[in-house]
Protein backbone atom coordinates (compact mmCIF):
# COMPACT_ATOMS: atom_id res chain seq x y z
CA UNK A 1 0.00 0.00 0.00
CA UNK A 2 1.34 3.44 -0.94
CA UNK A 3 1.51 6.47 1.29
CA UNK A 4 -0.71 9.40 0.06
CA UNK A 5 2.37 11.61 -0.11
CA UNK A 6 4.16 9.05 -2.29
CA UNK A 7 1.12 8.83 -4.57
CA UNK A 8 1.17 12.60 -5.11
CA UNK A 9 4.87 12.48 -5.94
CA UNK A 10 4.21 9.69 -8.45
CA UNK A 11 1.46 11.78 -10.06
CA UNK A 12 3.81 14.74 -10.31
CA UNK A 13 6.43 12.58 -11.98
CA UNK A 14 3.93 11.21 -14.46
CA UNK A 15 2.63 14.72 -15.22
CA UNK A 16 6.20 15.97 -15.57
CA UNK A 17 7.00 13.20 -18.04
CA UNK A 18 3.94 14.06 -20.08
CA UNK A 19 4.78 17.78 -20.29
CA UNK A 20 8.49 17.27 -20.97
CA UNK A 21 7.81 15.75 -24.38
CA UNK A 22 5.58 18.66 -25.50
CA UNK A 23 6.84 21.91 -26.93
CA UNK A 24 5.42 25.17 -25.61
CA UNK A 25 3.73 26.11 -28.91
CA UNK A 26 2.52 22.61 -29.86
CA UNK A 27 -0.77 21.32 -28.53
CA UNK A 28 -1.22 17.56 -27.90
CA UNK A 29 -3.16 15.61 -30.51
CA UNK A 30 -6.09 13.45 -29.56
CA UNK A 31 -7.58 10.45 -31.32
CA UNK A 32 -11.19 11.59 -31.11
CA UNK A 33 -12.13 13.61 -34.23
CA UNK A 34 -14.61 15.77 -32.26
CA UNK A 35 -11.89 16.85 -29.87
CA UNK A 36 -9.50 17.49 -32.75
CA UNK A 37 -12.11 19.63 -34.50
CA UNK A 38 -12.79 21.58 -31.34
CA UNK A 39 -9.08 22.19 -30.77
CA UNK A 40 -8.55 23.18 -34.41
CA UNK A 41 -11.18 25.93 -34.00
CA UNK A 42 -9.36 27.46 -31.05
CA UNK A 43 -5.74 26.60 -31.86
CA UNK A 44 -5.09 29.84 -33.77
CA UNK A 45 -6.71 31.96 -31.08
CA UNK A 46 -4.78 30.18 -28.34
CA UNK A 47 -1.45 30.66 -30.10
CA UNK A 48 -2.25 34.35 -30.60
CA UNK A 49 -3.17 34.71 -26.94
CA UNK A 50 0.05 32.97 -25.94
CA UNK A 51 2.05 35.35 -28.15
CA UNK A 52 0.23 38.38 -26.72
CA UNK A 53 0.87 37.18 -23.18
CA UNK A 54 4.54 36.76 -24.03
CA UNK A 55 4.66 40.28 -25.50
CA UNK A 56 2.92 41.74 -22.46
CA UNK A 57 5.28 39.93 -20.12
CA UNK A 58 8.25 41.34 -22.03
CA UNK A 59 6.83 44.86 -21.90
CA UNK A 60 6.10 44.45 -18.20
CA UNK A 61 9.70 43.43 -17.56
CA UNK A 62 10.94 46.46 -19.51
CA UNK A 63 8.69 48.74 -17.45
CA UNK A 64 9.90 47.15 -14.22
CA UNK A 65 13.49 47.83 -15.24
CA UNK A 66 12.67 51.46 -16.10
CA UNK A 67 10.85 51.95 -12.80
CA UNK A 68 13.80 50.42 -10.94
CA UNK A 69 16.22 52.78 -12.71
CA UNK A 70 13.95 55.73 -11.98
CA UNK A 71 13.76 54.75 -8.30
CA UNK A 72 17.55 54.55 -8.15
CA UNK A 73 17.84 58.03 -9.67
CA UNK A 74 15.34 59.44 -7.19
CA UNK A 75 16.87 57.70 -4.16
CA UNK A 76 20.40 58.78 -5.03
CA UNK A 77 19.54 62.31 -6.18
CA UNK A 78 20.35 65.52 -4.31
CA UNK A 79 16.66 66.41 -4.25
CA UNK A 80 16.00 63.57 -1.81
CA UNK A 81 18.58 64.94 0.63
CA UNK A 82 16.97 68.36 0.33
CA UNK A 83 13.51 66.88 0.82
CA UNK A 84 14.61 65.01 3.94
CA UNK A 85 16.10 68.23 5.35
CA UNK A 86 12.90 70.16 4.63
CA UNK A 87 10.81 67.44 6.27
CA UNK A 88 13.00 67.53 9.39
CA UNK A 89 12.72 71.33 9.50
CA UNK A 90 8.95 71.04 9.14
CA UNK A 91 8.82 68.59 12.04
CA UNK A 92 10.79 70.99 14.24
CA UNK A 93 8.56 73.86 13.13
CA UNK A 94 5.43 71.88 13.90
CA UNK A 95 6.77 71.12 17.38
CA UNK A 96 7.49 74.81 17.98
CA UNK A 97 4.04 75.76 16.69
CA UNK A 98 2.44 73.20 18.99
CA UNK A 99 4.29 74.59 22.01
CA UNK A 100 3.41 78.15 21.02
CA UNK A 101 -0.24 77.18 20.62
CA UNK A 102 -0.29 75.63 24.09
CA UNK A 103 1.36 78.71 25.58
CA UNK A 104 -1.14 81.00 23.82
CA UNK A 105 -4.00 78.91 25.23
CA UNK A 106 -2.57 79.27 28.75
CA UNK A 107 -2.11 83.04 28.30
CA UNK A 108 -5.66 83.38 26.94
CA UNK A 109 -7.10 81.46 29.90
CA UNK A 110 -5.14 83.58 32.37
CA UNK A 111 -6.22 86.83 30.68
CA UNK A 112 -9.87 85.70 30.79
CA UNK A 113 -9.55 84.97 34.53
CA UNK A 114 -7.91 88.35 35.12
CA UNK A 115 -10.62 90.11 33.12
CA UNK A 116 -13.35 88.40 35.17
CA UNK A 117 -11.54 89.27 38.39
CA UNK A 118 -11.20 92.92 37.29
CA UNK A 119 -14.92 93.10 36.50
CA UNK A 120 -15.78 91.67 39.93
CA UNK A 121 -13.42 94.11 41.64
CA UNK A 122 -14.90 97.01 39.69
CA UNK A 123 -18.43 95.98 40.65
CA UNK A 124 -17.34 95.60 44.28
CA UNK A 125 -15.64 99.04 44.24
CA UNK A 126 -18.78 100.64 42.75
CA UNK A 127 -21.01 99.09 45.41
CA UNK A 128 -18.56 100.13 48.17
CA UNK A 129 -18.42 103.68 46.77
CA UNK A 130 -22.23 103.81 46.64
CA UNK A 131 -22.48 102.66 50.26
CA UNK A 132 -19.92 105.26 51.28
CA UNK A 133 -21.75 107.99 49.38
CA UNK A 134 -25.03 106.96 51.03
CA UNK A 135 -23.43 107.14 54.50
CA UNK A 136 -21.90 110.54 53.76
CA UNK A 137 -25.24 111.80 52.48
CA UNK A 138 -26.96 110.60 55.68
CA UNK A 139 -24.45 112.39 57.85
CA UNK A 140 -24.69 115.62 55.87
CA UNK A 141 -28.50 115.76 56.16
CA UNK A 142 -29.62 118.14 58.77
CA UNK A 143 -31.52 116.34 61.45
CA UNK A 144 -34.80 117.69 62.96
CA UNK A 145 -33.05 118.87 66.09
CA UNK A 146 -30.54 121.01 64.16
CA UNK A 147 -33.19 123.51 62.99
Amino acid sequence: MMNPVEEKEDEKTEAGEKTEGMEADALPTFSDPAINGFLDNFKLELTQVCQEIGDLTGKQNELLEKVGEHNDVIQNGPELVQLIKVMEDMKGGMDRLSKLRNEMTVVHDRSEKLKNRAEKLEAFCKSAQKKEDDLVAKMDKPGPSDQ
